[in-house]
């Protein structure tokens, strides 16, 4: 079922070689199907377990962003100006269609709020807010800075905007109060901010700029409670559902697990080579794994504690396009056996994952 949904404007607020000819040798049955098996392994450049269980193709070709709850039930998709397309997992058609007003600025940002019953969608200069229980929008918000990181907290009750002028703003939709955050101005420097995560319940806030800084503040006050600096611009944080975990990565591929509220240093991952930049992160603390999607296509389990490396995989291509490679925008965890990831190349994927067993030898 497909539904249009356009914003109440009684909802806007401001705010090639030559070859031989090939002799035929003879093998045994069983021996020739073990060397087919290895051979297109070998092409492949994977395992058996690095095949996805299950593919969904949102769109033709590249898109812009992407995003998905929790659970991995919903995926939202921006191919360029709105509207955004809401798929439901399972579904052969989006559930929903979202236009963001007359705007012709592409969708470039997109977050769901950690219980999954709601959304925002966001161009440089405006944010929608959405129900995804039943796709009706919430609010429309006109902003005065450009936007660069976006959250929002369950049920959609607030929000909190990262900007290019470095500040962070944090705004309570239910009462209209609004916090603008200068922490990350006092350093000076590129204080850019390039990433943002809220707590579920909306009281804390972790923010990243583009100085290596990174700062977990109370959205009531503004009071900084830790914070800890990565020697490079940072490119993600993201909190652990449960607010006891923190999770940064800089430009450079360095990630690190931050105790919280403390900020202490739990611990660094184990990254085999360095220039990847993360783009998604979720953190699964109950079963000390955390997942990551980075650029070239890597999709990768960690363990929480000593940030070893578990598993990883690559996501597809569109083949058409070139260059061949892909950055994964999202993943989660859909149950204690499969993972799932939304990439560039506008494919939904789910991967299994190994046995406990197996990941420990």
């Amino acid at each position: 079922m497909e539904n249009e949904m356009l914003i109440n404007p009684d909802l806007y607020y401001r705010f090639k070689l030559p070859m031989r000819k090939p002799k035929l040798i003879k093998m045994p049955t069983s021996l020739l199907m073990v060397t087919l098996c290895v051979t297109f392994l070998l092409i492949s450049g994977c395992d058996a377990g690095n095949v996805a269980v299950s593919q969904s193709r949102y769109a033709k070709g590249t898109i812009l962003a992407a995003q998905t709850s929790a659970d991995g039930r919903f995926t939202l998709v921006a191919t360029g100006p709105s509207p955004v397309q809401v798929w439901q997992r399972g579904q052969e058609l989006p559930l929903y269609h979202w236009h963001q007003g007359e705007s012709t600025d592409d969708i470039l940002l997109l977050t769901i709020s950690p219980d999954g019953h709601s959304a925002a969608t966001a161009s440089i200069n405006t944010v929608a807010v959405w129900s995804l229980q039943n796709g009706r929008n919430l609010g429309f918000y006109q902003l005065k800075h450009s936007l660069r990181a976006l959250a929002l907290a369950n049920d959609g009750n607030s929000l909190l905007l990262g900007y290019h002028t470095g500040e962070v703003e944090y705004v309570d939709l239910q009462s209209g109060r609004r916090l603008l955050f200068m922490g990350h101005r006092l350093e000076g420097g590129n204080s850019r901010i390039n990433s943002v995560d809220l707590s579920a319940n909306g009281r804390y806030a972790l923010s990243a700029s583009q100085n290596g800084q990174v700062l977990l503040w109370q959205t009531t006050d503004a009071a900084i409670l830790s914070q800890w600096q990565h020697e490079n611009s940072v490119s993600l944080v993201r909190l652990d559902a449960k607010g006891r975990l923190a999770f940064s990565a800089d430009a450079q591929g360095q990630g690190e697990l931050h105790h919280l509220p403390s900020g202490e240093l739990y611990s660094r991952l184990q990254v085999p080579f360095r220039g990847q930049t993360f783009v998604s992160a979720r953190l699964d603390s109950a079963s000390n794994r955390l997942l990551t999607g980075s650029t070239s296509r890597r999709l990768e389990l960690w363990q929480l504690d000593d940030g070893k490396q578990l598993q990883q995989w690559e996501v597809g291509l569109h083949t058409r396009l070139r260059p061949a490679s892909a950055m994964v925008y999202d993943v989660t965890f859909i149950d204690q056996q499969h993972v799932y990831s939304v990439s560039s190349a506008g494919l939904g994927e789910t991967w299994a994952l190994h046995s406990r067993e197996q990941n420990h030898e």
